[in-house]
């Protein structure tokens, strides 16, 4: 046999033998597999998707009882795509499931709620979106009966459901209907794969303190001591009394007694929607009059006579009055009909000048009536509010007096109470108007009681048109101690 000969022999065996190799490994026929994919990337093969997926559920019989559940699902990170292939190297559903189980969360099937942002301000930041909040639950209705309480953390049962059934009594001489009664934030449910790694709602109770509280770790508690009222404990712990009442719903009423020993939450609201509440009232006020002051030129300084006494009136008074969370931020009178008129007390005095300062006890109110509080001096969210908000006297524009004698050393504008003025009355005590349209008077003015030197806004960091109105003892700075309860000066 010649080289050649043998050479071709030789690569004759080895082609032979490559193939045998190739028929040995790889089938003849293709069949049918199934690549698994776990982040991207492939970690094996298997015959069939759903004894993979039975094989899943069978092991993960913690998760079962953990969350009361009669199936667990793969990761949503695992992909299983079929393939035709010639391929023998088949994995046993155990290898694949060893490899997922250190890397990737199983699954459970839930849904998902999505509670958008809506726009907010706050005192240091111009307005902007709130982020959106996702709870998931296994269970939708556990979050039905959940969004229900906390609404009713904000507004009495009763009158929620005379709403809801439309049972509202109409109002006849006063009273109060909710017009239109809505979440502002919109809301969507979606069925999904939940990973086990996420927070899962599974009570009811949990998620209401969720949707109160934005957290369900434990409230601040505090114990009751002899003496103290829940205004007291709510003021001292940087509370306004409607946080305090929703933190502790036994209670209904600032007035309800307390006794020691007794324990009570001090946590702050925060909840991730809001509630808006349009309500209609009907009011009868009592009108409480002024007291005005003639100058007599040509009298000595020191003389005063009574020329009219005071005579307080009544108005049944029509609001729209707008809330957010219980806490109202829009008054609109709509109304207001005189049932006995207001006479003034008048009182002339001898001065041949306008005295820059104040008169003691006779402190005027800053803007027309009737009016409405809509939000009080002391604490709310956590920050003193350092005044009085006054709206309802006829909206925007309407007339802002000043409340006794004194000197303008603040008229000016900034970002945060917008267009505003400073009275100094002369006896260590500032008065300050906030949030106007406008400002009749500049610095170095002297005003006299009753003058009128602005209109009443809504600029800076205003939510709805109202006259921020407030006292500061000997200066204007922002801090416990310096500014005084506006009603110790009309009582």
């Amino acid at each position: 046999m010649n080289k050649k000969t043998t050479l071709f022999v030789i690569i004759s065996l080895i082609v032979c033998s490559l193939v045998f190799l190739v028929e040995a490994t790889y089938p003849r026929e293709p069949k049918e597999v199934y690549r698994v994919y776990l982040e991207g990337k492939t970690i094996g093969y298997i015959k069939d998707k759903e004894l993979l997926e039975q094989y899943i559920d069978n092991e993960q019989i913690e998760l079962k009882d953990k969350y009361k559940v009669d199936r667990v699902y793969p990761p949503n990170e695992l992909d299983i795509v079929k393939e035709i292939t010639y391929s023998n190297k088949i994995n046993t559903e155990k290898e694949i499931y060893d490899k997922i189980k250190d890397i990737s969360p199983f699954t459970l099937n839930g849904y998902v709620i999505t509670i958008k942002g809506v726009e907010v301000q706050t005192e240091s930041e111009e307005k902007h979106m709130s982020d959106d909040v996702k709870v998931h639950v296994l269970d939708k209705g556990i979050f039905e009966k959940a969004i229900k309480e906390a609404v009713l953390a904000f507004i009495p049962e009763e009158s929620y459901n005379n709403f809801v059934n439309k049972t509202q009594t109409p109002i006849k001489d006063t009273g109060t209907i909710i017009e239109d009664l809505y979440i502002k934030n919109n809301i969507s449910i979606k069925e999904a794969r939940i990973s086990a790694e996420e927070k899962i709602f599974t009570t009811k109770d949990e998620l209401e303190k969720y949707l109160l509280f934005g957290t369900t770790e434990d409230q601040k508690k505090y114990l009751v001591r002899s003496g103290d009222t829940i205004s007291d404990i709510a003021f001292n712990n940087k509370l306004n009394v409607s946080e305090f009442l929703i933190a502790n719903p036994e209670f209904t009423s600032e007035n309800n007694l307390l006794y020691e020993g007794q324990e009570v939450n001090l946590g702050l609201i925060n909840p991730p929607f809001n509630l808006v509440e349009e309500d209609h009232v009907v009011t009868i006020e009592t009108q409480t009059y002024e007291t005005k002051i003639e100058y007599d030129s040509e009298t000595l300084v020191g003389y005063d006579r009574v020329k009219q006494e005071g005579i307080n009136g009544s108005a049944r008074i029509t609001r729209k009055v707008q809330k957010i969370n219980g806490e109202i931020v829009q008054v609109v009178a709509t109304n207001t009909e005189i049932l006995v008129p207001t006479q003034d007390r008048i009182v002339v005095k001898g001065s041949k000048i306008i005295p820059t300062v104040a008169i003691e006890g006779s402190w005027t109110w800053p803007t027309n009536k009737p009016y409405m509080i809509s939000s009080g001096y002391g604490y709310r969210w956590g920050k003193l509010h350092e005044g009085i908000d006054i709206t309802g006297t006829g909206g925007y524009g309407s007339p802002i007096y000043a409340v006794n004698n004194g000197t303008v050393t603040v008229s000016t504008y900034d970002g945060y109470n917008g267009h505003y003025i400073i009275i100094d009355h002369g006896n260590g005590i500032l008065s300050v108007y906030a949030h106007l349209c406008c400002r009749y008077v500049e610095s170095g003015q002297v005003v006299e009681l009753g003058q009128l030197i602005g209109g009443m806004g809504a600029t800076g960091n205003a939510t709805g048109v109202h006259l921020h109105f407030g006292f500061y003892r000997e200066r204007f700075v922002t801090g416990v101690g310096r500014s005084i309860d506006p009603f110790a000066f009309f009582s």
